[in-house]
């Protein structure tokens, strides 16, 4: 209760400093940007995992969508139906019960994801 009571007036906080300055602050919901940063860009670009995941954000707040990589998407379904975070779930419950990656610098030695196919779907 008391995090909750910082974070939002720490919020309010720097939307007052902000507005006074002209400046828009733009808030996004950062839920999987750090697992979307490690298999999108961190070996595309030579990111660190936390740059990575601060590159997604900041395309979240632009407004760019973050649709697998087709390399991703044939290990893993995307449901047309469903919202795109229910294939970065699926992706991260496979990610997380394989053997391949256990540690974050394992993402830039995957060249193939078929490790995934492996692995059986994930059902809640």
């Amino acid at each position: 209760m008391l995090s909750s009571w910082a974070y939002s007036r720490f919020y309010q906080l720097l939307q007052s400093i902000l507005s006074n300055r002209g400046i828009d602050l733009i808030t996004v919901n950062p839920v999987y940007s750090s697992l979307i940063g490690l298999v999108k860009y961190m070996r595309m670009y030579g990111l660190s995992s936390d740059c990575a995941a601060a590159l997604v954000v900041a395309r979240r707040a632009m407004r760019l969508n973050e649709l697998p990589q087709s390399s991703i998407t044939a290990y893993a379904s995307v449901n047309e139906d469903k919202h795109i975070w229910s294939f970065w779930s699926e992706l991260n419950k496979k990610i997380k019960r394989s053997t391949k990656i256990n540690r974050r610098h394992d993402y830039f030695t995957v060249s193939n994801w078929s490790f995934l196919d492996n692995l059986s779907n994930v059902r809640e």
